[in-house]
């Protein structure tokens, strides 16, 4: 859509500088009444839920129409020249009287809610140079008149409802055609058919194009950006690729393509910056030759056959911000040389064979804000070099692995972290207390901008991510608001740190199957965003805190399998939770949704548990601290008692030095 817009742009500076430009004259010559009348026609067709743009107010007779909203009309003719209704709201159908606009040159009513079919007449319109009704509700055919627009350079007609054949009369005259994107179209042309147009850019989405790489799209020698996305091709990419010399972006994901990556793909592809493979049937190992690609940025080879180890020259990709090679069949060690890219912003090995130690070669990949490792067999401590190093780090997963030790307190100096996941691998020691400095876990990112969420340009950058207990795809825009922590099916011990109440943003937290011990901290109320809560199978003891009914957005918690007593709190969200699973292995719980009824006794709130909700996370005394103070009161207490009397009554001073002189005489045998 970027590209688009900039072609837009173009156009419009092309004519502006040919002196084109929005109307204020309250005078039309001869026939421009007709195009007043057209545009009447129009609005009748159409409504806008927008309130931004309330076109039956503005469009209105009595003034001049070359100052309505979305139209733009020629100097010399004041005509119109430019129609514009993009991103209105608008809802209805195109009206036929469109094809009367004779001097129109930019027609735009993308992103919509237009219905209906493409009017016959729009093929009239023969000064046409852009056709963008493209996300839309258009049903129905494409009229065989818009073959006739001889002018037109950019067609978009994608992400609508059209489930329409094309044959070769569709672009009979489109000679001038530059880009062309279309979705949900059936191509029945010939196999030999050469179009009379050579494009830069070509998108076909969900488009039936005969399950093989067309001929007609090999023609197409000066292709910049080629686009085929779910378009059931099994064919392979050896022949295909040797037609596209000037190719810098080549998306083909979500297809059936076979056999193995070209080795020569530097040598066919010497200018791609775009590689997007993704969810094929590609096999056999990654060529060498992908490490000469110098100008590539963002390569998705992820949902593949790949096999064998990833290739030792990985590093010379200098230009590289985004790596996905996950769900591979990929095989030993992370390479040393991977410090080399050291643009990578995006890195997803995750769901494959690698074993080994992470290098410490990575910590020279500073930029990195997405780290996904997950479900390998790498093993070794967490690396302190992600703390120390990689501090831009918004996501960092590492489950189902074989990382042991403790959690290093560095990793606490990621303080842009967003989701952390550490679950299944075999860490031991405790959650260490910093955890509350995680600063970008403590608001809800919704609330602040940043960015990074809109400069990244990789439009199809995605990383899964197990939220709610279920495994999700998020977008990179969409992962601003994805905020979780899970450290579950470890070995962790000891207590759950009061400062993890800080983390107001989180959406997950997941800590069961661990062994840990202690109360739920009193606050975890404070956690208004949670919606997904996880301390099963651990030792947690004492009562559930009454501030868990004020998490207002929780529709998953599991607290089943603990030490826990007490009456089960109530109220808000918690009344729709009334699973007992919830709280089952519990035997001291009472209380809905447990069968087990509260004793009048147990459903008296405890004192204590009051005064620790109120004074946690207020540097509250540790329990050993607090033992050792009074251990040392009670014996200054004791030895002063004693020796401040013996030094202040002479009479007890005398017996007690007479009564120890006695004992010391019959102990030696004096």
């Amino acid at each position: 859509m970027g590209k688009q817009a900039a072609a837009i742009i173009f156009l419009f500076l092309s004519f502006y500088s040919m002196e084109i430009f929005v109307a204020v004259a309250a005078t039309s010559p001869l026939n421009s009444s007709t195009d007043e009348h057209s545009l009447l026609a129009i609005k009748s067709h159409i409504i806008t839920s927008d309130p931004n743009y309330n076109l039956a107010s503005n469009w209105s007779v009595g003034t001049d129409f070359c100052t309505w909203i979305g139209v733009t009309c020629s100097r010399k003719h004041l005509r119109v020249t430019w129609l514009d209704l993009s991103n209105m709201g608008l809802q209805g159908t195109i009206a036929k009287e469109i094809g009367n606009l004779s001097f129109l040159r930019m027609l735009v009513l993308a992103n919509n809610n237009l219905s209906g079919s493409i009017p016959s007449p729009v093929g009239d319109l023969r000064k046409l140079e852009l056709l963008d009704l493209s996300s839309n509700r258009l049903s129905g055919g494409i009229p065989l008149s818009l073959g006739q627009l001889s002018n037109l350079k950019y067609l978009y007609l994608s992400f609508s409802s059209l489930d329409a054949t094309v044959f070769e009369g569709h672009f009979a005259k489109l000679e001038k055609l530059s880009w062309l994107s279309v979705s949900s179209l059936k191509f029945k042309v010939k196999l030999d058919w050469v179009p009379p147009f050579q494009l830069e850019q070509l998108a076909l989405m969900s488009c039936d194009i005969g399950g093989q790489f067309p001929q007609w799209v090999q023609t197409q020698k000066e292709l910049m950006i080629l686009t085929m996305e779910n378009c059931s091709i099994s064919d392979t990419l050896s022949n295909f690729l040797n037609n596209f010399k000037n190719l810098t972006a080549l998306y083909l994901p979500n297809n059936q393509i076979q056999g193995p990556i070209p080795n020569n793909i530097s040598q066919t592809l010497p200018f791609l910056e775009s590689l997007y493979l993704g969810q094929n049937r590609i096999n056999d190992s990654l060529p060498d030759s992908l490490c000469e690609m110098k100008s590539l940025e963002f390569m998705d080879l992820s949902r593949n056959q790949l096999s064998g180890n990833l290739p030792g020259c990985l590093g010379n990709l200098h230009n590289l911000i985004s790596m996905k090679l996950s769900s591979n069949e990929i095989s030993g060690v992370v390479p040393n040389s991977i410090g080399g890219a050291s643009s990578l912003q995006w890195l997803l090995l995750n769901n494959n064979s690698l074993t080994g130690k992470l290098p410490f070669t990575m910590k020279n990949c500073t930029k990195l804000i997405v780290l996904d490792i997950g479900d390998n067999m790498i093993s070794g401590n967490l690396p302190k070099w992600i703390g120390n190093y990689i501090l831009d780090l918004r996501v960092l997963i590492l489950r189902n692995n074989k990382f042991y030790g403790q959690i290093p307190l560095v990793v606490c100096q990621l303080l842009k972290l967003q989701i952390l996941d550490l679950a299944n691998n075999n860490l031991t020691g405790v959650i260490p207390n910093c955890v509350g400095n995680f600063s970008s876990m403590v608001v809800n990112p919704e609330s602040h901008d940043d960015p990074y969420y809109y400069d990244l340009d990789g439009p199809l950058e995605t990383f899964t991510a197990v939220l709610k207990g279920q495994e999700r795809e998020y977008s990179y825009k969409i992962s601003r608001y994805v905020v979780n922590l899970d450290v579950s099916n470890n070995n962790l011990v000891g207590k759950i740190p009061w400062e993890i109440t800080r983390l107001s943003g989180l959406i997950g937290l997941n800590l069961s199957h661990n062994h840990l011990v202690g109360k739920i901290p009193q606050r975890i109320g404070d956690m208004k965003s949670m919606e997904s809560f996880d301390l099963s199978n651990n030792n947690l003891s004492g009562t559930i805190p009454a501030s868990l009914s004020d998490l207002s957005s929780i529709s998953r918690l599991n607290l089943s399998y603990n030490n826990l007593s007490g009456k089960i709190p109530t109220g808000r969200q918690l009344q729709t939770l009334d699973n007992p699973s919830i709280y089952e292995g519990n035997p001291q719980l009472c209380g809905a949704p447990l069968p087990k009824k509260c004793e009048e006794a147990s459903m008296v709130p405890s004192i204590t548990d009051n005064h620790v909700a109120a004074n946690e996370g207020d540097n509250i005394i540790d329990d050993k601290v607090l033992l050792s103070i009074v251990i040392i009161c009670g014996f200054a207490t004791g030895f002063w008692g004693v020796i401040g009397a013996l030094v202040f009554n002479k009479r007890w001073r005398y017996a007690y030095f007479e009564f120890a002189e006695e004992k010391i005489s019959r102990l030696f045998g004096g």
